[in-house]
């Protein structure tokens, strides 16, 4: 069975442009999962291939974050706009679950905090921050560090130092300068300092993530890699711990190289539908 995968957009309040891929059924004939990049990925590969292995029994939209790929801007940039990006979406697949990777888990989970039940559950795949740790949710040269690179119209430079917070050894980044994806990688640089917002409003500011654990009610299930750094099975598990209706799992592999069928699995687990 071939399962189509059709390229579209929408467009959220205000203004800006959303990108995505729609593959599946159309709304209403499937349940449905929205996929949440992290920083610095759109529309990765493993996803697509999730979307495929899931095939018609659900419909799976993976989007562009805006200042990413196909999607436009519009600033001034706010975790709230965001929201509102997948609110658009939501009206495009109807009620539906997250899938969010990363710092896209904690977008994912601030989504369901203010979207109710056009969310339906949340699938949060190797969150970035340990939410009992007790340090600050983000380094602040993720943001003001970035911004000032990216203002100077050096956005290599904020790449480099994006990838010097996450602990890439130095001897590798010439490497990475070189690759047919760097390009990409300076493009959507300014979107650092989004996620880098994204994490620092878990714990800061009035309607901080952290005060309103309890305002989310679905189903949630918090995975991570078996091969993973320890530091990612900590951050899992202190996030399972403070959400009301949360289970934690953990897949074969690591980050980016977990199997797409283990993948695919947790979705279906998460939507109620056979694996």
């Amino acid at each position: 069975m071939t399962i189509t995968t059709v390229d579209a957009s929408t467009t959220s309040a205000d203004g800006t442009r959303i990108a995505f891929d729609l593959t599946g059924p159309a709304r209403g004939l499937a349940p449905a999962v929205v996929v949440v990049d992290g920083v610095l990925a759109h529309r990765v590969p493993v996803t697509l291939a999730v979307a495929s292995l899931l095939g018609d029994r659900v419909t799976t939209l993976r989007y562009d974050r805006r200042g990413r790929g196909g999607s436009s801007d519009t600033p001034p940039y706010g975790v709230d706009r965001e929201v509102d990006d997948i609110a658009a979406l939501l009206e495009v697949t109807g009620p539906a679950a997250l899938l969010g990777i990363s710092t896209g888990a904690f977008l994912a989970l601030r989504a369901a905090a203010d979207l109710g039940s056009r969310v339906t559950g949340v699938l949060c795949y190797e969150p970035a921050y340990d939410v009992a740790g007790g340090e600050p949710p983000t380094d602040p040269r993720m943001i003001a560090g970035v911004e000032a690179c990216v203002e100077a119209g050096d956005p290599g430079s904020a790449v480099e130092l994006f990838l010097d917070l996450v602990g890439m050894p130095c001897r590798l980044v010439p490497r990475m300068r070189a690759s047919p994806s760097w390009a990409d990688l300076e493009s959507i640089a300014p979107t650092i300092a989004y996620d880098g917002r994204v994490l620092a409003e878990i714990a800061l500011g009035r309607r901080a993530l952290m005060g309103r654990w309890h305002r989310i009610e679905q189903q949630v299930v918090v995975a991570h890699g078996a091969a993973s750094a320890a530091g990612t099975a900590t951050a899992a598990r202190s996030l399972a711990a403070v959400l009301p209706a949360a289970r934690r799992v953990t897949l074969p592999g690591h980050g980016a190289d977990v199997p797409p069928e283990a993948m695919a699995e947790a979705v279906a687990g998460l939507l109620g539908i056979s694996p």
